[in-house]
């Protein structure tokens, strides 16, 4: 009889967990159910809503909302042929993160066009960390404002940790009138979070406005990454953003207010990323602003421009620092002075080593032999420079250290198509004088800058 009894519990037992196991399903869209929206309201974490091609519109088809659930929405054939169309509806966007999503909650494969929204106006993350994965986000307009954080006409995220991978953020706007510089037209924008946002092997393209820009102690890892042709800043660091996790492996070009720029930020790491034809009044290829630190290694900055000062770099930092280790800074301009480097670090310094500064001009010397301009205290060792202790200008009484340095040209294979690689007597090579990535592998930049990508293993010839 007990027997019977625990023989009838144990399968009670087993009947309320078989009731309770849920079995991750696939939903189709439109075959199951007529919109997105109606596929994720029917979906339960672990599901996939899968969307078959064509142009998705109105009520349902925008302003779609996860809810906080933990699943994968998915095109069935890419981005190209599955497409979220806002059709420039005021108010409206592509898709909502709101309910503390997490990188389970995964968009995978969809155009999303023609958005218009204050914060957003493609897709609009808050408190949550989706994964966006092989979208195009493109055509979106960001009406709101709010301070230098105005936009996000592709994304924006707030407090967030998302996951952006193989996605083209381009062609977006935050007001939709195309006004260099103004702030409220950005790619994309990381406003006031303690967040660790990533964005990888994504482009970001085309923007009416910044590239990316991160206020507010924000970290975002930018990995393998091209920011070009935006019509600002490529990528702007502001308001004490955090930079815990560095800029690598990037390619920032043809930018038109300057490849990278940091104000107010505690440090920002540069590591094995090309950066060249940019264009911007102080800094070219970087501008780092007082209070700031910056640290660049292994990167070319090649072929930038400033209307005054600094056309690879401008430290104008009293109380923030520079470090610039195994760069190549070449055939960058400044109208004014400084065509590789203009630097005023009066309670700070800066730093240059194992790098060539070679091939840069300043217009308001008529020659190179501004290459470096500097006030405050400096330390120069292992380098080639162009003219060498005449091509640096700087206050006599400046606390200045210059070690080790040579004026012979680096001999570069073909700086003219941008290969920078060295010959095989080139008298920078025994230095160590020349950018590489971390593997070993130097940096290229070929076509000016229409291409960019890593040269297979150097082999002398």
């Amino acid at each position: 009889m007990n027997n019977r009894r625990s023989y009838c519990f144990i399968c009670i037992v087993l009947c309320v967990l078989c009731l309770n196991i849920s079995f991750a399903v696939t939903i189709y869209v439109p075959s199951d159910q007529p919109t997105i929206q109606a596929g994720i309201d029917a979906a339960q974490d672990g599901d996939t809503v899968l969307v078959a091609d064509g142009t998705y519109k109105g009520e349902g088809n925008v302003n779609i909302d996860f809810m906080g659930k933990e699943i994968t929405i998915k095109s069935a054939n890419g981005a190209n042929t599955t497409i979220v169309d806002c059709q420039s509806t005021p108010e409206t966007r592509g898709f909502i993160f709101q309910n503390q999503e997490t990188n389970k909650a995964v968009l995978e494969g969809f155009t999303i066009r023609n958005g218009i929204h204050d914060f957003g106006g493609g897709i609009h993350i808050y408190d949550a960390s989706p994964t966006i994965n092989n979208c195009v986000i493109s055509d979106n307009e960001a009406t709101g404002k709010l301070l230098r954080t105005d936009g996000g006409g592709g994304i924006y995220l707030y407090n967030s940790d998302a996951i952006i991978l193989d996605c083209i953020i381009s062609n977006n706007n935050g007001t939709g009138i195309l006004i260099a510089g103004d702030w409220d037209k950005d790619g994309i924008v990381l406003r006031e979070t303690r967040a660790e946002p990533s964005i990888l092997n994504s482009k970001i393209l085309d923007n009416d406005g910044k590239g990316v820009f991160c206020t507010n102690f924000v970290s975002p890892l930018i990995n393998q990454c091209i920011v070009s042709q935006n019509t600002d800043t490529g990528i702007e660091y502001n308001h004490h953003a955090r930079t815990e996790t560095p800029i690598t492996n990037c390619t920032i070009t043809r930018n038109m207010d300057g490849g990278i720029a940091v104000h107010e930020v505690s440090a920002l790491e540069i590591k094995n990323s090309i950066i060249t034809f940019n264009e911007a009044k102080d800094g070219g290829g970087i501008y780092c602003s007082p209070t700031s630190v910056l640290y660049a290694y292994n990167c070319i900055i090649a072929e930038n421009t400033a209307t005054r000062e600094g056309g690879g770099i401008t430290v104008d930092s009293t109380r923030g620092s520079a470090e610039i280790v195994n760069c190549t800074i070449t055939r960058n301009i400044a109208h004014e002075r400084g065509g590789a480097v203009s630097a005023f670090v009066e309670f700070g310094g800066l730093e240059i080593n194992n790098s060539i500064v070679w091939g840069n001009n300043s217009f308001g010397t008529h020659d190179e032999l501004s290459a470096i301009s500097i006030f405050g205290r400096t330390v120069i060792k292992s380098c080639v420079i162009r003219h060498g202790l005449d091509g640096i200008g700087r206050e006599p009484d400046d606390w200045f250290v210059y070690e080790n340095n040579i004026d012979e040209d680096p001999l570069f294979i073909d700086p003219e198509n941008g290969d920078f690689r060295l010959m095989e007597n080139s008298p920078a090579a025994a230095m160590g004088a020349n950018a590489i990535f971390s593997d070993g592998n130097p940096l290229t930049v070929t076509a000016k800058g229409k291409r960019i990508s890593k040269w297979a293993e150097f082999k002398r010839r």
